[in-house]
């Protein structure tokens, strides 16, 4: 073999080492959420977010995350995105309003029965919410749950409208929140995430809805003397990565990731739900008092609740998105 022939070859072998080597380079995410590391959402990211994510991705994606609010809560979380200094976020239900003002829909006060509901529309919308997410710049890994958010307060029963209207709620979820509360006939003061712990310990609130897990992680139950369970919302839980970064992981990765979803949910969804549920019960041994309205106070709490629905068309969520929630649950009550 020539000198030219052997120089020529060893580039040759030099650029095939060179791209197998960077096709071989590990892609690396950075992600924020509130969730603290050590429990709950934070378990079951590890013990199955994690383990899906390498599966579909061969080992090539690595994902470092920001615990507890390390990096902020999660409006900080989605301004860090749109900075890019963060590929994406684990975020709760009122970040993914903030993220995503349509998903709103989905957390409509009594909208849903039960889990069976929630399950139904994460499935028959799935392409919608994918739309709806991309056209603000982000792909959705996953949807789970927070909670079926219950009623807390440190001085009132609130079974009934009249004693909304005594209560002072702390509202941090955001403009859908604040508008029932006010539709109930609540007095609000508003906080972000962190604060609300100390609002009602320290007495400038003494009512709050959040999902049980939390309530007991802040250690808010030993301030809180009542548990109102009504399904007053259902709030999610998303795992969300800007388009940017997502356009880049191999197109193969990315079906996977998509075409796993449905399994991941419910593995993922099946762990918070229990969770949720043991937290209540924490809470009731504790000596916390469950307080369920009457028939007809739950009608009226209900009759004025839902009214809210109407206004935040245009706001939040278009009719459109409204009516494609509602057809689907009609669909499947009836079918049940």
């Amino acid at each position: 073999m020539g000198i030219l022939a052997r120089v020529l070859a060893f580039f040759s072998l030099w650029s095939f080492l060179f791209s197998v080597s960077a096709g071989a380079e590990q892609i690396r995410w950075k992600f924020a959420t509130l969730a603290p590391e050590g429990i709950g959402w934070a378990n079951h990211i590890q013990n199955y977010v994690f383990p899906f994510i390498d599966e579909a991705t061969e080992g090539e994606l690595s994902v470092k995350v920001f615990w507890g609010g390390s990096v902020g809560d999660d409006e900080k979380a989605i301004q860090r995105m749109e900075q890019g200094v963060l590929d994406g976020a684990g975020l709760a239900g009122q970040g993914a309003t903030i993220l995503c003002p349509p998903f709103a829909v989905v957390e409509l006060p009594f909208l849903f029965n039960d889990y069976e509901e929630v399950d139904y529309i994460r499935e028959k919308m799935a392409d919608t919410f994918d739309r709806l997410m991309a056209e603000k710049g982000y792909a959705l890994l996953s949807w789970n749950d927070q909670d079926f958010d219950q009623v807390y307060s440190s001085a009132w029963p609130l079974p009934s409208l009249d004693q909304f209207a005594r209560a002072t709620f702390i509202t941090w979820y955001g403009p859908l929140e604040k508008e029932l509360l006010k539709i109930l006939g609540a007095h609000t003061i508003e906080a972000d995430v962190p604060e609300v712990s100390a609002a009602i310990r320290g007495g400038r609130a003494d009512s709050a809805i959040g999902p049980a897990l939390w309530v007991v992680g802040a250690q808010m139950y030993s301030t809180i003397k009542y548990i109102n369970p009504m399904k007053i919302r259902y709030s999610p839980a998303l795992i969300v990565v800007t388009l940017d970064s997502w356009k880049k992981l191999p197109e193969k990765y990315r079906r996977r990731i998509l075409g796993g979803r449905i399994e991941l949910n419910a593995k993922y969804c099946d762990e918070i739900r229990a969770d949720n549920e043991k937290s209540i019960q924490a809470m009731v041994q504790y000596g916390l008092e469950v307080v369920h309205p009457s028939p007809e106070e739950l009608s009226a709490i209900r009759k004025k609740a839902v009214t809210v629905w109407d206004q935040m068309v245009g706001t939040l969520y278009s009719r459109e998105t409204l009516n494609e929630v509602l057809d689907h649950l009609e669909q499947y009550r009836a079918g049940r």
